[in-house]
């Protein structure tokens, strides 16, 4: 199985797709509702793919990381609004209300809490006491 396989295995998808159109415009029968045949004979090969692709050298890194990286590179700018809006609403508020919208707590440090013994709570006496 080489990288051009799979992207060619895609392509065949979508004229399979495209195919299915034009049936349903001619109205002729719709591939979408049917059973499929292709389960059983890509479970026979399913281990001959499988092992196919496990021992493919590096000649497909290239063309199988074009691939990832463009799925990854559109799926991440289908989120590119919402981070604008975000980015965008939080620098508002900062440019509205300055520095105090974002502080480090500088001002006004907190003490640590008092320390306190554990072996003088463990003396004490109702936690020996007997619930009644």
């Amino acid at each position: 199985m080489t990288p051009s396989s799979l992207l060619e295995e895609s392509n065949r998808s979508t004229y399979a797709d495209e195919e299915m159109k034009f049936k349903e415009e001619e109205g002729g029968y719709s591939k979408r509702n049917a059973v499929s045949t292709d389960y059983e004979k890509s479970l026979s090969d399913q281990r001959k793919r499988s092992m196919a692709l496990n021992s493919e050298g590096l000649e497909g890194l290239i063309p199988r990381a074009k691939l990832l990286l463009s799925l990854g590179g559109t799926f991440f700018l289908g989120f590119g609004p919402l981070i604008l809006i975000t980015v965008a609403f939080f620098s508002a508020l900062y440019i509205y209300f300055g520095p105090s919208f974002v502080h480090d707590a500088s001002r006004s440090p907190i003490p640590p809490p008092q320390y306190i013994n554990p072996y003088t709570l463990l003396e004490e006496e109702r936690i020996t006491e007997m619930a009644p």
